[in-house]
């Protein structure tokens, strides 16, 4: 079995049911497992791959519990919406933006140590962060 087949089971059983949703999570993992995973490799030469791979990690992570977030709240919502109207669909944009501001301030506390205990690139941490802007949307394009 394969990475990418691995990878895709343990999506679903996550709760990744939408296909095209599915491909570009599990290509975005791989991606930044990966891009980790090289950088320690080269840690002897060079910090600033690590730190890009940190940061996709990171970057990653951010996306994961946003689609999932997503995936298991909409679809548990949209008929109730209709039956009691828009208070529910208020909680959810509620716990949306709680959530959101949650994985930013993480993803704040984490990029303000590696730049300032650990003197990390900016730029090697800009390339990490916008991993999942360039993986996700070539997945949805190149899907297999």
């Amino acid at each position: 079995m394969s990475i990418f087949e691995r990878v895709e089971r343990f999506l679903w059983r996550r709760g990744f049911v939408h296909a095209p949703l599915r491909a570009a999570t599990r290509n975005l993992l791989i991606f930044s497992g990966l891009f980790l995973l090289f950088g320690a490799v080269l840690v002897p030469w060079s910090m600033q791959v690590l730190w890009a791979g940190v940061a996709a990690v990171l970057s990653a992570w951010n996306f994961y519990t946003l689609a999932l977030f997503i995936q298991h709240t909409l679809p548990a919502v949209i008929p109730e919406e209709y039956k009691k109207g828009a208070a529910t669909a208020h909680v959810v944009k509620k716990g949306l933006l709680l959530r959101t501001y949650l994985r930013l301030f993480i993803t704040g506390f984490f990029v303000y140590l590696a730049l300032v205990q650990f003197q990390a690139s900016p730029a090697s941490l800009a390339v990490g962060l916008s991993a999942s802007v360039t993986i996700i949307p070539l997945s949805l394009i190149f899907r297999r």
